[in-house]
């Protein structure tokens, strides 16, 4: 609509959005002839599709490596963190043994009776 000289008030009326989103359509347009979204904010990915994998199967093939021996495998500079949330993302969490048998009291009662 802008292209065919409708004023940005108009197209605001037509389309049912703020005039701020007419706005921020526009101007790329008419700068760099195209409308390709900017990319997201925030760091880079240190780490590859690969490289993730690579950390989800060292996880799934040894319950008990940690975190410092993965990052040495994978050998990229990332903190512990970034492994943890790469784990928490295909839900593997860490696994605590118990500190003791959960007991029932029908449990207790029968340890009782034996002791």
């Amino acid at each position: 609509m802008k292209a065919a000289g409708c004023s940005t008030h108009r197209v605001v009326k037509e389309v049912d959005c703020s005039e701020c989103a007419v706005r921020n359509c526009w101007e790329p347009w008419t700068r760099e002839g195209t409308h390709a979204q900017k990319t997201g904010s925030g760091t880079t990915r240190k780490t590859t599709r690969g490289e993730d994998r690579r950390i989800v199967w060292q996880a799934l093939l040894d319950s008990t490596v940690t975190r410092s021996t993965i990052r040495a495998d994978v050998g990229v500079a990332i903190v512990s963190q970034t492994i943890s949330r790469h784990l928490s993302e295909v839900n593997l969490k860490s696994k605590r043994p118990f500190r003791a048998l959960p007991l029932t009291p029908e449990h207790r009662q029968l340890r009782l009776q034996w002791c």
